[in-house]
């Protein structure tokens, strides 16, 4: 905030002097670092969900299927509830107990159907997994498979990939070096196993991303239907992580404020500067929709979360809010969260509209 100096001149007139104090017009405030996201996109809509039910029960969105329909948990008695929630309507999708200790991931939508990841223990500790699904129309959700091997979740939207008429996901092999590939029809049945040499995430099927290899500084990307691969070359220093289309290179300075992040295609073409600063990527996926980056910038005595989005399309950056807490991005909505109990908010931004 500019400071704005007072100047008072004294005149003296005649016997009854007075003072007449001349305050002229502050300047204008310097422009913000980056525009908020109203004035980037005229039609950015933030659509917000308290963060409790009817019940006043205390509600987790974990997927936004859209800006204001997301499937989270909440807590009732010993049990957790999957519920799918649209505005004031309330769909239960599972009821666990909450000693199962259940982790629900990997979600998933094709715009008509909800699929996601199970994991669980029995009371004797014995690992529990299954891939389940529901149609968003209603129906009772059901269970695709049990056989799930030992799933591999990447905090990625392709953890569970949604295609032609079956789902996939990444399993342990449990043998050094290996990785699989597992298939399933949506309509269920026993999954197809595809193993492969290395370790991979899926990225945009059928794309699969390797992680960095030190020998040969380099990040693979495969494509098991077309056996093509693609390396992208790493530098020393150099952060890399990959989508099917974009690598996110990030570089942290001597200090603090230094970071660099840039773009750039799997073949090193169209490498573009994004930001810098005291800066970090708030999400694991490279260019969401191909198109954007969501980004957290922190400020020197301040503990708040600056979010902002870049875009590929007009290669400009907005704020997306200045007050954060948890930020998450899946599906083409991003969603973040503000106050906490009773004043917990979430705030959802369908990216597909911009």
């Amino acid at each position: 905030m500019p400071v704005t100096r007072a100047v008072a001149l004294t005149l003296a007139l005649g016997a009854a002097g007075f003072m007449l104090a001349l305050s002229p017009q502050p300047p204008d405030p310097p422009p913000a670092a980056e525009p908020a996201l109203a004035q980037a996109y005229a039609n950015a809509t933030v659509q917000d969900t308290p963060g409790a039910l009817a019940d006043g029960s205390a509600y987790s969105p974990l997927y936004f299927v859209g800006a204001t329909r997301s499937v989270g948990t909440a807590p009732s008695g010993d049990q957790v509830r999957l519920l799918l929630r649209d505005g004031g309507i309330e769909r239960e999708l599972r009821r666990v107990p909450q000693n199962a200790s259940t982790e629900f991931a990997g979600f998933t939508s094709d715009g008509t159907t909800l699929a996601w990841v199970e994991l669980s223990s029995d009371p004797d500790g014995a690992a529990r997994g299954g891939i389940w699904a529901a149609r968003l129309d209603g129906g009772t959700p059901r269970l695709v498979t049990a056989d799930t091997g030992a799933v591999m979740l990447f905090d990625r939207q392709g953890d569970l990939a949604l295609h032609d008429g079956q789902l996939s996901w990444m399993a342990d092999t449990g043998r050094p070096g290996y990785s699989a590939i597992r298939t399933v029809p949506l309509s269920g049945g026993k999954p197809v196993v595809r193993e492969l040499a290395g370790g991979y995430a899926i990225g945009a099927w059928p794309w699969l991303v390797g992680e960095p290899v030190a020998d040969t500084g380099a990040i693979e990307l495969n494509n098991p239907r077309t056996e093509e691969r693609i390396l992208v070359g790493v530098q020393p220093g150099e952060l890399m992580s990959c989508s099917a289309t974009w690598c996110r290179s990030l570089i942290i300075g001597s200090t603090e404020s230094s970071t660099v992040i840039e773009l750039v295609r799997p073949d090193g073409s169209e490498r573009v500067r994004t930001v810098t600063g005291a800066v970090s990527s708030a999400i694991t996926d490279v260019a969401v929709l191909d198109r954007f980056e969501v980004y957290t910038r922190s400020t020197q005595g301040l503990i708040t979360t600056r979010v902002m989005l870049y875009d590929l399309k007009t290669r400009s950056l907005s704020l997306v809010t200045a007050n954060a807490g948890r930020v998450a991005c899946r599906g083409g909505v991003l969603w973040w969260s503000t106050g906490d109990n009773e004043t917990l908010t979430w705030h959802a931004l369908d990216l597909r509209t911009l």
